[in-house]
C-alpha cells in the first residue's frame, strides 16, 4: 500500500532549532524519514554532528549550525544559512528553549530576561526572518512553534516560561492571520511532559511528581518523544494544508480537567 503523498515532506527544506537533543533531535529525524532536506541549529556543535550523521545514514540531507538563538542575529545567520545551503527554506521548527524552576517570586530579573528570550522573543524572530524569505521567493511555507501544556494552562513554578509560551501561543494566532495571503501557515504545537533524556533523569529523582504525571496525564503516561514529531510533521506537510494559526495540545488529556 502506497503511502499518502501530502503527508510527506519530499523535497522541502525545513529548519529546525534546538534540534540537538530531545523533541528537537526527534522533529529532525522525522522530518527527515518523511523526505525534508534539514537545516538543524543548536548550541552543541557534537549534538548536531551526532543527528546529522544519523540522518544521513539513513539516506537525507542535513546541513548543521550553531548559533545563540537568544539574539536576533543568531537566529538571522541560522536562516540565511538554511537559504545559501539550499536555495529556499518551505518550513521552519521554532523548538529552541529551555526553562528555570522557581517560585515567580524568586526569579531574578536576568533569569526572567533570558527565559523570555528564549522562549518568546527568538519565536518571534525566528518567524518574521523564515517568512521575510518565505514571501520573496513565492510559494507560501509552513511554520510550527513548539510551545508547551504550561502555555494553555496555569503552571506554578514556572511563571515566565509559561508566560513566554502563551505569548507564542498568540503570537501564532495573529501571525498565522497576517501571512494567510501568503500561503504561509503558521502552527504551535503543545507538548505535556515528554520523556526526553532531561525529563526522564528528573522523574528518576523525584518520584512525586513522577507519580503526579501519570495521575494528571489522562492516558496514564509521559509521552514519548515521537508522539509529538509525528505531530509536527503533520502540521508542515500538505495533509494540514487548511490548518492555520492552531494551538495542537498534545498532553493526553491533562488540560482538559
Amino acid at each position: 500500500m502506497n503511502i499518502i503523498p501530502e503527508f510527506q515532506l519530499d523535497g522541502k527544506i525545513i529548519a529546525v532549532t534546538g534540534a540537538g537533543r530531545g523533541i528537537g533531535r526527534a522533529i529532525a529525524l522525522d522530518v527527515a524519514l518523511a523526505g525534508a532536506k534539514l537545516a538543524i541549529c543548536s548550541r552543541t556543535t557534537d549534538e548536531l554532528i551526532s543527528l546529522k550523521n544519523e540522518i544521513e545514514e539513513a539516506g537525507g540531507q542535513c546541513e548543521i549550525y550553531s548559533a545563540d538563538l537568544s539574539k536576533r542575529a543568531g537566529l538571522e545567520e541560522f536562516i540565511q544559512f538554511t537559504c545559501n545551503a539550499y536555495g529556499r527554506i518551505d518550513g521552519l521548527v521554532n523548538n529552541a528553549g529551555f526553562n528555570i524552576l522557581r517560585d515567580a517570586l524568586d526569579y531574578s530579573e536576568e533569569e526572567v530576561d533570558l527565559l523570555i528570550d528564549f522562549n518568546l522573543k527568538a519565536v518571534y524572530w525566528g518567524c518574521i526572518l523564515a517568512a521575510q524569505k518565505m514571501i520573496a521567493q513565492g510559494g507560501g511555507g509552513a511554520i510550527v512553534n513548539i510551545t508547551s501544556q504550561a502555555g494553555v494552562v496555569g503552571a506554578p513554578g514556572r511563571a515566565p516560561y509559561s508566560g513566554a509560551k502563551a505569548g507564542v501561543n498568540n503570537l501564532t494566532r495573529t501571525l498565522a492571520a497576517e501571512w494567510a495571503t501568503h500561503g504561509i501557515r503558521v502552527n504551535a504545537l503543545a507538548p505535556t511532559v515528554t520523556l526526553t533524556p532531561l525529563a526522564k533523569a528528573v522523574m528518576e529523582q523525584r518520584p512525586a511528581f513522577a507519580e503526579e504525571v501519570k495521575q494528571r496525564i489522562l492516558l496514564g503516561r509521559p509521552a514519548e518523544v515521537r508522539e509529538m514529531s509525528l505531530p509536527t510533521v503533520f502540521l508542515l506537510s500538505q495533509a494540514a494544508s487548511m490548518i492555520t494559526g492552531h494551538t495542537l495540545v498534545v498532553d493526553g488529556g491533562w488540560t482538559i480537567t
